[in-house]
C-alpha cells in the first residue's frame, strides 16, 4: 500500500474519531453523567472539579474506544458478524440510560441539602457551602462509553472502514490502526468538551447556588429528551 494511501486512511480514523465524539448523545451522556455521579464539585457549586469533568469525559472515550477495538479484532481476524439487533438493543440502551440520568440528576436536586458551616480562625469568620450527602465514585462513564461503541454512527465511521482495508496481508493491522486512531480522536474531543463544559459550569457555579442549580436542570432536562428520541425515533 502506497504511504500516501496508508497516511490519508490513517487521518481519515482520526478526523472521524473527533467528528464522532461531538454527537449529540455522547455530549449529553457525558455531561449527565458527571451531573449525577462526580464527587463533592457537583453537589457544591464552590468546588467543581474540572479535572473531575474530565475524568468523566476520559474513561467514557476509553469504553467506548475498547468496545470498538474488540469489535474490530473480531471482525477482521475471526470473521464473525455482529448481528443488527445488538446495535439496535445498544441504541434503545442509549435512550434509556439517557432518560435514567435525567431523571437521577432531578431526584437529587429535589432531595439534596446544602448546609452552611461557619468556623473562625485569626479572628476571621468563613462561611462554607458543603454537601450533607454522602458521595459515591462509579464506574458509569466507562459502562456507557461501551454501549456507545455499539451504536449509533460508529459503525459506520469506525467498523466498516476498517473492514474495507482487509484486501492485502498488512490490511487487518492497518483496520486496527485505523480504529485504533479513531478511538484517539474520540479522547482528544471529548477531554477539549471536557475542559470547557467544566470551566462554563465552574463559571456558573460563581453566580451563586441558584443558577448552578437551574443549570443543572437543563441538563437533566435535555438528557431527557435526546434520551427519548433514542428511545422512540
Amino acid at each position: 500500500m502506497e504511504p500516501s494511501v496508508l497516511y490519508s486512511i490513517l487521518t481519515l480514523g482520526f478526523g472521524f474519531g473527533l467528528l464522532h465524539a461531538l454527537d449529540a448523545d455522547h455530549i449529553m451522556a457525558v455531561s449527565a453523567l458527571a451531573h449525577s455521579q462526580a464527587s463533592g464539585g457537583i453537589q457544591n457549586p464552590n468546588r467543581w472539579s474540572i479535572k473531575h469533568m474530565m475524568g468523566f469525559c476520559c474513561t467514557w472515550a476509553l469504553g467506548h474506544g475498547a468496545v470498538l477495538f474488540a469489535l474490530a479484532a473480531l471482525l477482521i481476524f475471526a470473521k464473525i458478524e455482529i448481528p443488527a439487533i445488538v446495535a439496535d438493543f445498544a441504541e434503545k440502551l442509549i435512550g434509556v440510560v439517557l432518560i435514567g440520568l435525567g431523571a437521577w440528576i432531578f431526584w437529587q436536586i429535589r432531595r439534596h441539602k446544602l448546609s452552611l458551616e461557619v468556623h473562625s480562625h485569626d479572628a476571621i469568620t468563613h462561611v462554607h457551602l458543603f454537601n450533607t450527602g454522602k458521595t459515591h465514585h462509579t464506574h458509569q462513564s466507562v459502562l456507557v462509553g461501551t454501549t456507545h461503541g455499539l451504536a449509533g454512527s460508529a459503525p459506520v465511521l469506525a467498523l466498516i472502514p476498517a473492514m474495507e482495508t482487509t484486501g492485502r496481508w498488512i490490511g487487518p493491522w492497518i483496520g486496527l490502526s485505523y480504529v485504533g486512531l479513531f478511538s484517539l480522536g474520540v479522547l482528544s474531543a471529548m477531554l477539549v468538551f471536557g475542559l470547557f463544559f467544566g470551566q462554563l459550569q465552574k463559571w456558573i457555579a460563581g453566580f451563586g447556588q441558584k443558577l448552578f442549580r437551574f443549570s443543572r436542570m437543563a441538563v437533566a432536562s435535555v438528557s431527557i429528551a435526546v434520551g427519548c428520541y433514542w428511545l422512540f425515533a
